[in-house]
């Protein structure tokens, strides 16, 4: 596979060329070069974005490759030949508005969320989509579509009060301001994780029918997410509080419906919703968890940072990928309906951690 280094990815010398720093609006790293690698990697910079093929430069992003700062180039028509992929079957979501999508997707509507439901589609659909398009074709690469949508997903991110740490920030506020407030608060973080913990090895189950190409990844996924429910009960344990006491969020019951009716129309759409579920990349530590360990009770962090650490060493971030390469070329209408679930979902969530401060008692 080849790659391609996202147009916004930018890599600055500093230090007196003993190393660099590598940007893009989701992620920022400082990396050491040693002596001996800072000829090919001068060239491979050089030719980043102008050369992207060059021996070099694919060489650099694949060192890099743990971390979402490229996408994987469409494959020809060719490398799919022979192999035995999961074919997309029609479906009958109508993607053309939001509220056409809501209409016709049969997934579980809350009429509160229809407060937050856009008037039409904000991302660049065409962009996105033009980037996984198969030379030649009217299909596309659904590796190029996956790794492509994850670093747009982080980008849009990057713009809106969740991506901006809205979320730690109003936590850290509580922290300072009420403490008991902000243990109410990560109990009802921990509530809507435990939801997502509990429920989503049924979502994954729902995939066998309509993905057997993939059965057996997923087989081996359940078994590494069962029982991540009790990560979350040690922490109302530790917090000493009742989870009962706590409502699951509209936006996070439509998230977990959404993956399930996403699992029997569109594996597609199944694999990338992975993403939403998981780090798109692994930091030192759980964010949750490091503002917990500034509390009076820092012994609360554990359940997260277990969590974290399974899915951390496990690399579930890969996931999306991991099942898109069972995926055959798919057909532009499964991008589409794709599209219409990140982008919605996401808005939920974003509006829906935007009001925590109202949603928790006290």
């Amino acid at each position: 596979m080849l790659y391609i280094p996202h147009e916004k990815l930018s890599i600055e010398w500093i230090n007196n060329e003993e190393g660099f720093l590598l940007n893009v609006p989701w992620l920022s790293m400082e990396i050491e070069v040693t002596e001996k690698d800072k000829l090919w990697i001068k060239d491979a910079i050089e030719k980043l974005h102008k050369a992207p093929l060059n021996e070099n430069t694919q060489r650099f992003i694949k060192d890099l490759k743990d971390y979402p700062i490229s996408y994987i180039k469409p494959r020809s028509q060719e490398e799919f030949t022979n192999q035995d992929l999961q074919n997309a079957h029609p479906h009958s979501v109508d993607t053309s508005t939001p509220k056409s999508f809501i209409e016709t997707a049969n997934i579980h509507f809350e009429e509160i969320l229809s407060k937050d439901l856009p008037s039409q589609w904000a991302w660049d659909w065409e962009k996105i989509i033009n980037k996984a398009r198969i030379e030649g074709t009217d299909f596309y690469d659904p590796l190029s579509f996956v790794t492509y949508l994850i670093c747009y997903r982080l980008e849009w991110e990057s713009t809106t009060w969740s991506g901006q740490d809205g979320l730690g920030q109003l936590l850290e506020g509580f922290l300072k301001e009420d403490e008991e407030r902000f243990f109410q608060a990560i109990g009802w973080i921990t509530r809507q994780s435990w939801y997502v913990t509990t429920e989503s090895c049924d979502c994954l189950r729902a995939a066998f029918g309509y993905f057997p190409k993939a059965k057996d990844l997923i087989e081996h996924f359940i078994a590494d997410e069962a029982g991540h429910y009790k990560f979350m009960e040690q922490v109302f344990s530790d917090l000493n509080l009742d989870k009962e006491d706590f409502q699951v969020g509209t936006a996070t019951k439509w998230l977990l419906a959404a993956h399930k009716r996403m699992a029997v129309i569109s594996p597609i759409a199944f694999s990338a919703m992975i993403n939403m579920f998981e780090a798109a990349y692994y930091e030192g530590q759980d964010p949750i968890s490091r503002v917990i360990l500034k509390s009076s009770k820092p012994y609360a962090a554990r359940g997260f940072d277990l969590h974290y650490k399974i899915n951390q060493e496990h690399r579930h971030c890969d996931m999306p990928v991991v099942l898109a390469q069972r995926l055959a070329p798919q057909p532009r209408e499964h991008l589409e309906l794709t599209l219409g679930i990140f982008e919605l979902t996401l808005h939920f969530l974003d509006q829906m951690e935007m009001r925590l401060d109202q949603l928790i008692k006290f």
